[in-house]
């Protein structure tokens, strides 16, 4: 078994304004987001922190931090002392600069690495903000996903430049960001994972009540090129994506959200209307009109009960057969899902454990055209592992102080040979009764432990 130490040190530099927005998928704001997350599991705070993000200063600004019980102060400082210091309250240009050293430490590897989060903030009216960051990062080097340009030992690129109208139900934003819906650890969900890259688009919030509320992304993703037999360069497939999602509130303890997505492209190809309102039903659209798109349907459920317990369910459904009357109607099932559990102040005050199951099938994700897979920048849009693979993790996260944070976490992955980037096969067209094991193929399995601790 395998163990290792990762660690995460946060330098805020300056007093000088945060942004308007807090970023997704960045080390100096998941802690924050890892507050949130656990004060929602723990019911104290609505499904708007954690559901769906990012979320703003002013949502944070909103949250009635009070009425939590005072033993959660470990919890609840940070993010009020976050909101009072780096929330830009005033008019104007705002700068800000964030530096993390970050490090992975086991009996074979030992890394250390430095990210820096340059940004400006500009507060044009109560309700009219530009935000923009940028991520220069050592660690880029070594990730097999980048594919941008390197500079000596650094790599980056910009990750949030967006031009937002919010008021305190309405969000409307164009331009770039990172985008995470589901409450699965760290931000690892099946439709869009706070591991993919930032999309470029239109995204819409609108907080109906607090029981109900909408979402919507129309975004453009990176084209792919292909071969030709006109050009010897061959030619640019354009890419784009949509997703849509309606959460409800039925009961307190009980959240419920219905998503959707689609990805679709092609030479020459430009943005469906009818994928851009987000009021029809993808699926449908897309049969109606014969047009072989990639759509997916996911289903959460998360529930909460007495403060101190949460279990959660996210299913995503990439393609499933229902009846068997051609060949084609043999193709194994493409779905994924994540369930997990919380036991909160368990064993001791401020500390929580939490077992989570992920399965995603071989092919999820994946699709015949390649147009059509489920990636942009080459990063998946759902979960980084991508198909053929499930997952055990059980962890365990103490609160020290304020500011500290440490944990650890046991896991079995056990992993098949299919990939998103896979060319597609099709055994069951001549087979009636073909079928695979899962995961396929060779499996790689590991089995092992992670240390944690974060400091900001």
């Amino acid at each position: 078994m395998r163990i290792t130490l990762r660690f995460f040190i946060v330098v805020l530099c300056s007093n000088l304004a945060f942004g308007s927005m807090l970023p997704v998928g960045r080390p100096d704001t998941r802690i924050s987001y890892d507050y949130l997350r656990e004060l929602y599991l723990r019911g104290y705070v609505d499904a708007q922190a954690a559901l769906f993000i990012p979320v703003d200063y002013r949502y944070i600004s909103g949250l009635s931090l009070e009425g939590i019980p005072p033993m959660f102060d470990k919890l609840t400082k940070p993010l009020a002392y976050l909101d009072r210091r780096f929330h830009n309250e005033l008019e104007g240009l705002k700068l800000n600069l964030s530096v993390v050293p970050y490090g992975l430490f086991n009996g074979d590897v030992s890394k250390s690495y430095f990210a820096f989060y340059p940004g400006a903030n500009y507060k044009i009216s109560p309700n009219l903000f530009i935000d923009i960051a940028y991520r220069i990062d050592s660690g880029l080097n070594d990730d097999s996903l980048y594919t941008g340009k390197r500079w000596s030992e650094f790599a980056g690129y910009g990750e949030l430049a967006m031009i937002s109208y919010r008021t305190k139900r309405l969000s409307i934003g164009f331009g770039r960001r990172r985008c995470a819906w589901g409450v699965a650890r760290k931000g690892k969900t099946l439709m869009l994972s706070a591991t993919a890259m930032p999309l470029d688009g239109l995204f819409i919030d609108y907080r109906i009540r607090k029981t109900l509320s909408f979402h919507s992304t129309i975004a453009c993703l990176s084209p792919i090129k292909v071969d030709s037999l006109f050009l010897e360069s061959g030619h640019t497939e354009n890419r784009y994506f949509s997703a849509h999602a309606l959460m409800i509130s039925p009961v307190k303890w009980l959240d419920f959200v219905l998503k959707e997505s689609v990805v679709y492209g092609g030479f020459g190809r430009r943005f469906e209307p009818s994928y851009a309102m987000p009021l029809l039903w993808f699926h449908a659209e897309q049969l109606n009109a014969n047009i072989d798109d990639n759509t997916f349907f996911g289903i959460e459920t998360v529930i909460r009960l007495k403060n101190r317990y949460a279990g959660y369910l996210e299913l995503l459904i990439d393609d499933y057969q229902i009846e068997k009357k051609t060949a084609s109607d043999y193709e194994p099932n493409e779905i994924g899902f994540i369930a997990g559990v919380d036991i909160f102040d368990f064993p001791v005050r401020m500390g929580f454990m939490e077992l989570e199951y992920t399965r995603i099938n071989n092919r999820t994700y994946n699709q015949m055209k390649p147009r059509n897979r489920y990636v942009n920048q080459n990063y998946p849009l759902g979960h980084p592992l991508g198909p053929d693979n499930e997952s055990v993790n059980l962890s365990y996260t103490y609160h020290i102080k304020r500011g500290l944070t440490g944990g650890f976490i046991f896991y079995v992955l056990n992993r098949g040979e299919g990939r998103i980037n896979n060319d597609w096969e099709t055994p069951w067209i001549d087979d009636s009764t073909y079928s695979e094991k899962f995961p396929s193929g060779v499996v790689e399995k590991r089995l092992g432990g992670q240390f944690e601790i974060l400091f900001h």
